[in-house]
């Protein structure tokens, strides 16, 4: 079932179509599996809370991913996501642990 997550206005989108989300200042910046980006102006502290029941989780202060869109993941050196279409997301020291768990949860479901 289609997700849809209301954005600002009148836009709303479904959930799988966005592989990430990135922070910049006050804006957020939505990359979509269609190669599209979309900038609004919510922090992603706002978009955290409205979309982390819709598998999205937070792996660093600068970027919210879609767990459905994780290709691989390196928690070692470099401790880098990467996401659909090659993008790339940081995991931060603190937030390593909490990443693998739910990442181990969401194979179990599959």
């Amino acid at each position: 079932m289609e997700k849809l997550l209301h954005l600002v206005g009148k836009k709303s989108i479904c959930s799988s179509k966005i592989i990430l989300l990135k922070a910049e200042v006050n804006y957020s910046h939505l990359f979509l599996t269609d190669g599209r980006k979309i900038t609004i102006s919510k922090t992603l502290k706002e978009l955290e809370k409205k979309y982390s029941d819709f598998g999205f989780f937070r792996p660093h202060k600068s970027f919210l991913i879609n767990m459905e869109h994780v290709v691989s993941y390196s928690h070692h050196d470099n401790r880098r996501i990467i996401l659909t279409n090659n993008f790339t997301a940081e995991i931060s020291r603190r937030k390593l642990p909490e990443f693998l768990e739910e990442k181990n949860i969401k194979k179990a479901l599959r």
